[in-house]
């Protein structure tokens, strides 16, 4: 009864684990893949800044364009902030025009939703990855999935408006302003009319300045981060390239207190013979919270010859060794890509 109940919360946490990896995938796949949509289908033209749209302290910037056949436009963008810098009137800026509706655009040198797609693509896979490796996969797992898809579809469909009272496709888009080739310019002012010019130059004096402090400091990060990344992967190479396979039993679980988190993290110890007959333990660099094994659980080892006690690990397939540099490398990417944005945004305000 005791390990009936044992796997049954062991399956619960599994599969919690997988949705929010599924949770985060989604969103920020969603997200970089409306990005790429972006950047790949919408037009390129030069916009210049002609006002903000105000609502509950949020400014949305319009721009007037031209296109090559020399017809002006104006769009709205379909983003806003509460920041005041680098929406001042006449500032002029690269912009992606919506394919479909030609007075929604965006900032072509902006990266921010690139950056917002990672932060919720890494997390997912970090989800993901412990889903995968700090629990067994059991009948019990797919019992409790099968559970929770169950109650996660009778709460949708109770939300589910009803049918008769659903708008249509057509009522949906124009309370939405989708495919509208029309912007009504009776809410646009310029952003000098609503916030003194004053204020606006000291928002974007302190905003630069604390970029200055911030991008060092990020690029330092993504360094680190890289280096990491290198050295996991020559060590992960190596072993992939010229390691032998053994098995080896799990015979303790070494707890680590975590200062970050505030609580402990597990790292397995393994046992195992070598080719050589020699009897090796190493502590795995993987460490986890819950416990990704327990004492008496039979694994492969990864190990090379001429270093069985240094150069070890649990073998968990060749993507799963290859999912904590894989990690470590979008981190960096991340970072670096707002280390560039950041900076491009310091040379606009200096403009």
């Amino acid at each position: 009864m005791l390990v009936f109940i044992f796997q049954g919360v062991q399956a619960y946490n599994q599969v919690g684990f997988f949705i929010g990896a599924l949770v985060c995938l989604t969103i920020g796949g969603f997200i970089l893949g409306n990005s790429l949509y972006w950047r790949v289908h919408a037009l390129h033209a030069q916009g210049t800044i002609i006002g903000v749209v105000a609502n509950s302290g949020t400014y949305t910037p319009v721009y007037r364009y031209t296109l090559p056949d020399g017809q002006s436009h104006v769009a709205k963008s379909d983003t806003g902030s509460s920041s005041v810098r680098g929406k001042e009137t006449g500032r002029v800026v690269p912009l992606m025009i919506s394919a479909h509706n030609p007075t929604q655009a965006r900032q072509a040198n902006s990266y921010l939703l690139e950056i917002i797609g990672f932060v919720f693509v890494v997390p997912g896979i970090l989800l993901g990855y412990i889903a995968l490796t700090a629990f067994p996969i059991t009948l019990m797992t797919w019992i409790m999935a099968a559970a929770m898809v169950l109650y996660f579809a009778e709460r949708g469909y109770r939300v589910l408006i009803p049918k008769g009272q659903r708008l249509s496709i057509d009522e949906w888009k124009k309370q939405h302003n989708i495919g509208q080739a029309t912007l009504d310019m009776s809410n646009v002012k310029p952003i000098e009319s609503i916030v003194s010019s004053t204020d606006v130059a000291q928002a974007r004096l302190k905003q630069s300045q604390s970029f200055r402090k911030v991008v060092p400091v990020l690029g330092i990060v993504a360094v680190a981060l890289i280096a990491i990344g290198i050295f996991q992967s020559l060590r992960i190479s190596r072993l992939q390239a010229a390691g032998l396979r053994a098995q080896g039993q799990v015979v303790r679980m070494n707890s680590e207190h975590s200062s970050g988190s505030g609580g402990y993290t597990y790292y397995p110890v393994v046992r195992f013979r070598t080719d050589r007959n020699a009897t090796v333990e190493f502590k795995d660099s993987v460490g986890t919270n819950p416990p990704s094994h327990r004492t008496g659980d039979k694994v492969t080892v990864l190990y090379l010859p001429g270093d069985p006690q240094r150069q070890a690990i649990i073998d968990r397939g060749f993507l799963l060794n290859w999912a904590i540099p894989g990690i470590v490398f979008l981190f960096a990417a991340g970072l670096a890509m707002l280390c560039v944005t950041l900076r491009r945004q310091m040379k606009t305000s200096a403009v």
